[in-house]
């Protein structure tokens, strides 16, 4: 298997946004597939280690905002471990061109009781491959000051991922959302912290708030954090 695994993906208007450009939310449809697929190929999907794979935090960078039908490369490589987190990092590129990149941060869970297991204690780990490319820094916590409610959402059936919780590519979505995007509005970092996953026919509350060219998003539910964002944004045109 390659350390780094390459997978093209032609934008269409279903990824697209009314300002004619890629939602973000979209890009991170990208990774979990990419994602996906590597790690079947490297035998440590949930099956080959009988655990769960739960996404924990990303940052991703944007260089400039994609149209429809570029055709998008992405890149993804293992990129080490830390305590308890498995990274893995993304390449963004457009005829050779990069841009943009992104990190995440991974936990595995017993499928009984869901509580997190150290990688020291899977085999496979010892193989877990760290490719030797330049990569963003792990993602950290996110502090965030009391923000204004934006709206409530009730997860659905269309929300739920394989783990029959709220996918993290929904909760990108959500937080897109609660930035009320303007015409020349352009998401140009967002970091996402999941903190608690979500099921089905939960009612979330969604805060957020913008302060210049930054932002801050936040949701909860039944008094308890499911998710954080932050990020800037950039302008079009």
């Amino acid at each position: 298997m390659e350390e780094v695994f390459v997978k093209s993906y032609e934008l269409t208007y279903s990824h697209i946004d009314w300002r004619g450009t890629v939602r973000p939310a979209s890009y991170f449809d990208f990774m979990q597939d990419a994602a996906t697929v590597h790690a079947q190929m490297a035998h440590m999907d949930r099956d080959d280690l009988g655990v769960i794979w739960v996404l924990s935090r990303m940052h991703a960078e944007f260089e400039r905002p994609l149209t429809a039908y570029e055709h998008l490369e992405l890149s993804t490589w293992c990129a080490g471990i830390k305590g308890a987190s498995w990274l893995r990092a993304f390449g963004f590129a457009v005829d050779g061109e990069p841009v943009g990149r992104a990190i995440s941060s991974w936990v595995i869970l017993d499928p009984k009781s869901h509580r997190i297991l150290r990688p020291t204690s899977v085999p496979a780990a010892a193989d877990y491959i760290c490719a030797d490319r330049t990569t963003l820094p792990m993602p950290g916590k996110l502090t965030l000051s009391e923000l204004p409610l934006h709206h409530t959402y009730r997860v659905e059936y269309s929300d739920l991922d394989i783990n029959r919780h709220l996918n993290n590519v929904r909760i990108a979505a959500l937080v897109s959302d609660a930035l009320d995007l303007g015409a020349h509005d352009f998401v140009r970092s967002l970091q996402i912290n999941y903190t608690a996953e979500t099921p089905l026919g939960v009612v979330l509350k969604l805060y957020a708030e913008r302060a210049g060219d930054t932002f801050a998003v936040q949701g909860t539910a039944e008094g308890q954090v499911r998710f954080e964002a932050a990020g800037t944004f950039g302008r079009l045109g």
